[in-house]
């Protein structure tokens, strides 16, 4: 479904009286209206909310004896107009009473009408005869059906109902191609980030130029969209040229040990005269070695990121970006529109298939701890590896150890509801004290990288929109010293605009913001629809509303 140039409506379903009129007016004022900036706007659908506002109204509890769901899903469909893809949630507990028009010909007759139209429909304790009729809607949009027997699992099903197409991670950087024979015509790199990409299993080759006084960090991150394979390699050296692997100035590779949409790596040059051999002319060659791709595979794009730092760097100090909160800390989709945050906790809906990135900086002396949660529904699809990730990266955009079990994921093994993994406390050193030699990769102070993710998922499963939250902790207190301080060119490594990733408002290859959740109880709390979905809402009768309220005042 895709997710670019569509519009929202919201209707709601009840008889054609004036308690219906109060209930299409309330449910719209529970809903944030769209506006013409529909990329960028969250739309939020609180179901519970409403409801209640609805018993405020004076309906709540009462069992409504006209069900006019034909009548309700010809309304629907005119409230969200007949351009870009449309989805109705019919929710009922009993079959229409007021045909004609029989709900599943209205079905037929607005798909004939060209609209491009689903309704999914969860049925509330239903009897068989309505169960058949509600099937036919679904089947006849191409939606889906689901039976609730009681209000968690309507509720739950209410979750796995909303979906979007998912955002991937978005590769950046100025494009160049490496050379595949070697140094001797590699083109020359300065600090910045680069594009280049993997193809036919060969490595890739990059002249750059550093002086002795100077250090020189180089970042590689691969690419795949579907995910690498236990096993793949990715490694990255740097030395003067010679005959074998330029490996005097740094090496550093990263081997993936589970389900991953990134394999990445990064070194340092060590500091101190005498510590490195100097290169002729000051030109050194880079070396991104791929152990991933095969001959004849795909070609996999791959970010090359250089930095130099000296006394004139040291002296200009880092450049980082104010932290975001709120509804501007969604995560970004990449290390280089990973958005910045400070320490707290930051919720938002994320579509299963995503892999959010957010960037906390650390000095020497600090201790990091990460806590991630997401909420899984009920009816949840998972396999025995799907789980919840939660990945640190340090400065180098290396892989850190979580926690001491280093586990990759937290396997859900056929939980749900809340589901939460740590990572930390950590203590942030230098890579030249003598008691980092066990650092577990927290040995480079600078940005650090937050990603979280539901892993390994099941194709059903992507773009099922869960809540999750991130809360991050930065305790202790910096020490003095003279940690270097790397220079990644103008427009590499300085966070996002707030806009997206690009500052166009787009933050990924489709899709636009997820909406922050709200800190309650309610399905808004729980449940954030992103923008651009065209969808209605339509409860039918009473048992739903009085489930669903009832659940809210337990």
């Amino acid at each position: 479904m895709q997710i670019h140039g569509e519009q929202r409506a919201a209707s709601c379903c009840l008889p054609a009286t004036r308690k219906a009129a109060a209930c299409r007016a309330r449910l719209r004022g529970a809903v944030r209206a769209p506006t013409t900036s529909i990329q960028q706007e969250p739309y939020a659908l609180d179901f519970v909310g409403v409801l209640a506002q609805l018993g405020a109204g004076g309906v709540a509890g009462d069992r409504l004896a006209d069900v006019r769901i034909g009548v309700s899903l010809r309304e629907a469909a005119k409230d969200l107009g007949t351009s870009g893809k449309r989805r109705i949630i019919l929710v009922s507990d009993g079959e229409d009473t007021c045909a004609p028009p029989p709900p599943c010909d209205v079905a037929r007759e607005l798909k004939a009408q060209g609209i491009d139209l689903a309704v999914d429909v969860v049925g509330f304790r239903t009897p068989t005869s309505a169960r058949t009729q509600l099937k036919c809607i679904a089947d006849v949009t191409d939606g889906s059906y689901a039976d609730a027997d009681d209000a968690d699992s309507l509720t739950a099903n209410l979750g796995t109902l909303f979906r979007k197409e998912w955002r991937t991670y978005h590769a950046t950087g100025k494009p160049v191609e490496g050379s595949l024979d070697g140094c001797q015509d590699a083109p020359l790199v300065t600090p910045g980030q680069y594009l280049d990409k993997f193809t036919a299993g060969r490595d890739l080759y990059y002249k750059v130029k550093k002086r002795p006084d100077q250090r020189l960090q180089v970042s590689a991150t691969a690419v795949a969209e579907q995910g690498y394979g236990r096993g793949s390699i990715i490694t990255v050296a740097a030395g003067p040229p010679g005959d074998g692997e330029p490996r005097d100035w740094l090496r550093e590779f990263d081997q993936s040990m589970g389900w991953a949409n990134v394999i990445t790596t990064g070194g340092r040059s060590k500091p101190g005269s005498g510590n490195e051999k100097p290169a002729p002319d000051d030109t050194g060659c880079i070396m991104v070695e791929n152990q991933i791709t095969q001959s004849g595979d795909k070609a996999m794009p791959v970010e090359l990121l250089v930095g130099i730092a000296d006394k004139t760097t040291q002296r200009a100090g880092a450049r980082t970006p104010a932290p975001r909160t709120g509804a501007d800390a969604e995560g970004g989709f990449s290390f280089n529109s990973a958005t910045p945050i400070g320490p707290g906790t930051h919720r938002q809906s994320i579509a299963v298939g995503e892999a959010p990135f957010w960037r906390v900086e650390l000095k020497a002396g600090q201790k990091l701890t990460v806590k991630a949660g997401v909420d899984i529904p009920d009816d949840f699809p998972t396999s025995v590896t799907t789980g919840w990730g939660l990945t640190v990266y340090n400065a180098q955009r290396e892989e850190t150890q979580c926690n001491e079990d280093n586990d990759v994921t937290e396997l859900f093994a056929g939980r749900t509801g809340h589901i939460e993994r740590v990572c930390g406390p950590w203590e942030i050193t230098e890579q030249d004290d003598a008691e980092s030699s066990d650092s577990k990769g927290y040995d480079v102070p600078g940005t650090y990288y937050i990603q979280a993710q539901v892993a390994e998922p099941k194709d059903e499963a992507k773009g099922i929109i869960v809540p999750s939250s991130l809360t991050v902790d930065v305790s202790g207190t910096p020490r003095s010293g003279n940690s270097p301080v790397f220079y990644f060119g103008d427009d590499s490594a300085q966070g996002p605009s707030p806009s997206g990733a690009n500052g166009t408002g787009d933050q990924g290859r489709t899709g636009g913001p997820a909406a922050a959740a709200k800190d309650d109880d309610s399905l808004v709390g729980k449940l954030a629809v992103p923008a651009g979905i065209g969808a209605a809402v339509l409860v039918i009768g009473g048992v739903t509303f009085y489930a669903l309220r009832r659940r809210r005042a337990a």
